[in-house]
């Protein structure tokens, strides 16, 4: 079995690293934080950058600007960014949101979005989570009623990452009733909102960094013109769910390479003090190889994705491993740095970079989808078992 990047994916590697080089991933400014996911801080210069070298749109179909290549060749240019630690923040989600766009959008969206992603210019936060509606997003109540060639939507959002850093909002509302809808799963509408839509309100969300990660949103008797509906009216929730695999996947793919960066930094840093702690050293080992492991796992995933086959609980899967993993990492920095690991400045440990996994890592069990909730989806999805501990029909007393 080949483990390795094919030509093609190879050379993407040397411009990466040639391109790093002439300008180190220190030097670029930041925009918006960076969450911890493996993908670094938002330079908008940086990503203008990428965008000038065509590397947004690098697997994108020609016709809409990209460069058609393969999904191993966007594997490698991530995993390069992360390795060296680069502020590439709004990389994976700016393909996410063309992908969307090239597959669900109208012409009229393609051709104001599009060209302006490609570009580094144009940036999506996601509008979905409420605050009664997290883990049961159909408990959403953000309405849009139609009004003549516009849509007016009222309503709440929480916890948008990177919202104030970004030019548009995916908002899902509910444009039909449950019950003439059939369904809670039914009769939502998903948004492309302009940032700069009057009524639409950003309200930042402290982090423990001390940084703004999230936002609340606050839409306001919004409107919006019917060109700006993504897909079809009322199939919003589809659209979703469509994106959803893809979505857990990005949002995780950077963090093994990223944690194999910090563990190297960590490793060097108490190189003198390993010796005298074994058990230290073989958990450093320990989280190196499951760090290695869980990077093969995520491109075994790409590959699933990227050839179309169906992926009913890899995503719950993976994200789960990745996200335990990263506080895995983050809690073996404390116990060989002790509290320093919370000191921020010129003083901190390794400029800081384990004060932010370590900070970062607490949330990201919850943010995506709590571990609690996604192992049921691997429960059920992937081993078969039921949905509950009900007993079977006819059975008596308790349900093992």
């Amino acid at each position: 079995m080949e483990f390795g990047y094919p030509p093609s994916a190879q050379r993407l590697r040397a411009d990466v690293q040639a391109f790093l080089a002439e300008r180190p991933p220190e030097t670029w400014p930041h925009d918006a934080m960076d969450g911890g996911y493996g993908t670094g801080a938002y330079s908008f210069e940086f990503l203008r950058a990428l965008g000038a070298r065509g590397w947004i749109g690098l697997t994108w179909p020609s016709r809409w600007g990209g460069a058609g290549r393969p999904m191993i060749d966007q594997l490698a240019l991530m995993e390069e960014l992360a390795l060296a630690g680069a502020p590439f923040g709004p990389l994976a989600g700016s393909d996410q949101w063309a992908q969307s766009l090239i597959r669900e959008g109208n012409p009229t969206l393609q051709a104001d979005l599009l060209p302006r992603i490609a570009a580094g210019e144009a940036l999506a936060w996601q509008g979905y989570s409420e605050p009664d509606a997290g883990s049961d997003l159909l408990a959403l109540t953000t309405r849009a009623r139609r009004d003549g060639d516009e849509y007016r939507i009222d309503g709440h959002k929480i916890w948008s990452s990177e919202a104030g850093a970004c030019t548009h909002g995916m908002v899902l509302a509910r444009t039909t009733g449950v019950e003439e809808a059939g369904s809670r799963a039914g009769g939502l509408t998903m948004f492309v909102v302009p940032n700069d839509a009057p009524g639409l309100t950003l309200r930042p969300i402290v982090s423990l960094t001390g940084e703004v990660y999230h936002y609340e949103a606050f839409l306001d008797d919004v409107r919006v013109p019917a060109w700006r509906i993504m897909g079809r009216e009322n199939e919003g929730f589809r659209e979703l769910l469509k994106g959803l695999d893809r979505d857990r996947f990005w949002g995780r793919f950077c963090k093994p390479p990223a944690l194999a960066r910090q563990l190297s930094l960590l490793r060097r840093h108490v190189a003198a003090d390993l010796a005298g702690q074994p058990a230290m050293a073989r958990r450093l080992v320990e989280l190196e190889a499951e760090v290695d492991a869980t990077r093969l796992l995520f491109h075994r995933f790409g590959w699933l994705l990227d050839q179309g086959i169906p992926t009913p609980y890899e995503s719950a899967l993976y994200k789960t491993m990745a996200d335990e993993l990263g506080q895995r990492v983050a809690n073996l920095a404390l116990d060989l740095l002790g509290s320093d690991i919370l000191l921020d400045g010129p003083g901190a440990p390794l400029g800081g970079a384990m004060r932010q996994l370590y900070l970062t890592s607490v949330g990201q069990t919850i943010a995506g989808g709590t571990s609690e909730v996604l192992r049921t989806t691997v429960a059920t999805r992937g081993l078969g078992l039921p949905r509950n501990d009900a007993p079977p029909a006819g059975a008596r007393g308790r349900h093992p």
